[in-house]
C-alpha cells in the first residue's frame, strides 16, 4: 500500500493516476512556440530556459518524503482542470484552459477558469490547486495578499481563447485557492480511472470548491477595501456574483448536504483572520 499524506491509495492505482493526470496535462498546455510571432523567438526562447532552469531547481530540492504529496497534488489538479469542464463542476458555461508550464512556474496560476458570459464576452478566474493543507497554501495567500495591495491581481503571459478569439498576455485575473485532502482526493481518482463521469457530476466536492471559492472572495473583497483598492473589489464583487449564481443553479437540481473535508475548514478558518 501506498500513503498519500491521510489517504491510502493502492500503489498501482496511484500510479495510474498520476501517469493519467501528467499525459492529459501535457497535451492540453499552452505553448510557447505558438506565439513566436507574438512575442519573438528570444523572448520565447528565454522562458524555455528559465522553465529548464527551474525544473532543475525541484529536483535538486526534492524531498523523498513529499514526493507522494506532489504526485497526488498533480492528481487533483489535472482532475479538477478536467471536471469542471466536463462535468460542469462550475455549471455549463465554464471551461478551463490549461496554462503553459512557463505561467504555472512564474505566476502560480495551474488552471483558468473562463466564464462565458455572453458571445463576446467572459470573465476568467486563475484557479491554485492545493491538494493538502500545507505551507504551500500559506505561501499562496501571502501572494495574494501582496497582490492586493499592489494592486495587480495574476497575470498569464501565453493565453489564447477561442471564445473571445484573443491570444496574448491577460492581466488582473483573481485569483483563488482550491484545496482537498488526501482521501477526497482518493474518493474522486478512483471514479475518474474508472471513467465514472457520471458518479463525479454528481460528487459533493463540487460544492466544496464552490464554498472555498465564495469564503475567499468575500475576505479578498474585504482586505481590498482595507487597503483601498476600489478595481480588485469591483473585479472580486464580480467573480463572486458569477459563482454565487452557479452555486444557487446548482442547488435546483443537486442537494448540498454540507459535506467538506477538513482542508475546506481549514481555508475557512483562515480567511476568518486574512
Amino acid at each position: 500500500m501506498k500513503n498519500f499524506e491521510s489517504g491510502v491509495f493502492e500503489s498501482i492505482t496511484a500510479d495510474q493516476a498520476y501517469i493519467k493526470a501528467k499525459s492529459l496535462e501535457e497535451g492540453e498546455r499552452i505553448q510557447p512556440d505558438d506565439f513566436k510571432d507574438l512575442y519573438g523567438e528570444k523572448n520565447v526562447s528565454d522562458d524555455h530556459e528559465y522553465v529548464k532552469k527551474m525544473e532543475n531547481i525541484f529536483v535538486k530540492e526534492a524531498v523523498p518524503e513529499q514526493e507522494n504529496t506532489r504526485k497526488l497534488a498533480a492528481i487533483f489538479e489535472e482532475i479538477i482542470h478536467e471536471q469542471v469542464e466536463l462535468s460542469d463542476w462550475l455549471g455549463p458555461d465554464v471551461c478551463t484552459i490549461k496554462p503553459s508550464r512557463y505561467d504555472d512556474i512564474k505566476n502560480g496560476v495551474d488552471s483558468i477558469a473562463e466564464f462565458q458570459e455572453s458571445e463576446h464576452t467572459a470573465s476568467y478566474l486563475a484557479l491554485a490547486i492545493d491538494a493538502t493543507f500545507s505551507s504551500e497554501i500559506e505561501k499562496k495567500l501571502s501572494r495574494i495578499k501582496k497582490e492586493i495591495e499592489a494592486g495587480e491581481l495574476a497575470k498569464v503571459k501565453y493565453f489564447a481563447s477561442d471564445h473571445m478569439n484573443f491570444r496574448g498576455e491577460i492581466a488582473m485575473i483573481p485569483r483563488v485557492i482550491i484545496g482537498a485532502e488526501a482521501k477526497t482526493i482518493k474518493d474522486i481518482s478512483e471514479l475518474w480511472l474508472e471513467g465514472k463521469n457520471k458518479d463525479l457530476g454528481s460528487h459533493k466536492i463540487q460544492f466544496q470548491i464552490i464554498e472555498e471559492m465564495l469564503i475567499q472572495f468575500d475576505a479578498y473583497k474585504r482586505y481590498a477595501e482595507k487597503v483601498n483598492r476600489p478595481e480588485i473589489v469591483r473585479i472580486y464583487n464580480k467573480v463572486s456574483s458569477l459563482v454565487q449564481n452557479i452555486y444557487n443553479n446548482k442547488k435546483e437540481t443537486m442537494e448540498d448536504r454540507g459535506n467538506r473535508d477538513g482542508v475546506c475548514m481549514a481555508i475557512n478558518q483562515k480567511m476568518k483572520s486574512f
